[in-house]
């Protein structure tokens, strides 16, 4: 498996600048997002593939913000998307299932939501490109079994789902959802938080060591090359990450990912 960042934990930072952390962490992937650092508009996005190549970053994902429902001509917008992932060199898109939780969505909702994720889907197929769907609240998959309904209504071999733990829950809830979506995971979003309390607290990743061997003992066996993405470190510092990235690494190399 590899191991990188998701590009948003810091978006102060020029998309060059995170690469060139990315390196020098010893990460080898990276998911670019495309609310700051590189809008599908943007004119810089082969610069942004060559930087990643020549560091031997690999983009692994083009982390967009389409949401399922927002648009008048989906097709376009999606294909806008695409075009830019084509620049970017990577084949993976990451998508948002709506903007509702899926107990705030009706069924007719759902089912046009789901077309227009089989449309993105398609579109995908035939430039030999994948969509992986948030694993997240405020969407349809903000639980594992709406989630999993959407995968097997969309029933495309390019769709996926990302997984990352929820904040909110605890450990065996965690488990359970992730034993339950695995067949679907593509990449995994990596970090450290805990907001049962009320409030949202990040943690440094070493301090969750039991929790991610649980996740890393469900996910090592099957064998899929899933992407291991930092996400968002405390404080939103440099050093944090740096420590995060190396806690990560020495959890790919225990487990011969």
């Amino acid at each position: 498996m590899k191991t990188g960042i998701v590009s948003v934990t810091f978006r102060g930072k020029s998309i060059f600048d995170i690469i060139a952390m990315a390196k020098q962490a010893g990460l080898d992937a990276i998911e670019i997002g495309s609310d700051v650092h590189a809008p599908y508009d943007a004119d810089n996005l082969a610069d942004i593939a060559k930087s990643a190549a020549d560091n031997g970053v690999d983009i692994v994902s083009y982390g967009t913000y389409y949401k399922l429902g927002q648009y008048p001509d989906a097709a376009a917008e999606f294909t806008a998307y695409m075009n830019a992932a084509k620049l970017l060199g990577t084949k993976n898109l990451r998508l948002w299932a709506g903007v509702k939780n899926s107990e705030d969505t009706d069924s007719t909702e759902r089912r046009r939501l789901t077309d227009e994720a089989i449309l993105c889907a398609d579109l995908a197929a035939k430039e030999n490109m994948t969509i992986s769907f948030e694993y997240h609240g405020g969407t349809l998959t903000n639980n594992a079994d709406s989630a999993l309904r959407l995968m097997h209504d969309i029933a495309r071999p390019n769709a996926s789902l990302y997984w990352q733990p929820n904040q909110y829950k605890d450990l065996d809830f965690n488990i359970a959802a992730l034993k339950s979506v695995l067949e679907f995971v593509s990449n995994v979003h990596v970090f450290a938080w805990d907001a049962r309390s009320g409030s949202l607290i990040r943690y440094p990743l070493a301090d969750f060591d039991k929790a991610w061997h649980s996740y890393l003992d469900i996910l090592a066996p099957d064998k899929r090359d899933h992407a291991l993405l930092l996400e968002f470190v405390k404080d939103d510092s440099d050093k944090h990450f740096f420590e995060d990235a190396k806690t990560l690494n020495d959890w790919r190399d225990e487990y011969a990912l």
